[in-house]
């Protein structure tokens, strides 16, 4: 990404957040169970793929998604009358997978070092009696 898409990046993240919040009155949306994780824009800046993160099951990230999806319209429209481009670009939302994903992984690196930590503890009481019985 160049500088400029990066800039329009975080400007589209940061004026979508707050309308997010006050402007969105589905009751599919819940403001306080979703965030805005990251925007990516490409060189053209005719799109902007808005990732976000809701807490919750399956069922709650799905009504969210497609409540984001139904109102893009009216969230972009909102966004035009903030920002200062050319064209203002279209909103894709998606569930950020990559979340998910560190998650998944952080707690899985967690688990093997408690198994780790378990096995060295096991071994431990024989390495000890046998410097002792020496």
């Amino acid at each position: 990404m160049s500088r400029r898409t990066d800039r329009v990046s975080n400007l589209i993240r940061n004026i979508l957040g707050p309308i997010l919040l006050g402007k969105m009155s589905d009751p599919r949306f819940d403001p306080v169970a979703t965030s805005i994780t990251r925007v990516e824009v490409p060189e053209d800046l005719m799109t902007a793929k808005v990732y976000i993160s809701v807490a919750g099951d399956q069922k709650n990230q799905n009504k969210t998604i497609m409540a984001l999806r139904h109102a893009a319209g009216y969230l972009q429209e909102q966004m035009a009358k903030q920002i200062r481009l050319r064209r203002t670009p279209r909103l894709d939302f998606q569930i950020d997978q990559k979340l998910k994903k560190i998650t998944e992984t952080l707690n899985l690196l967690t688990e093997v070092t408690e198994e780790l930590r378990e096995r060295q503890q096991d071994t431990e009481p024989f390495q000890s009696s046998k410097t002792t019985n020496q």
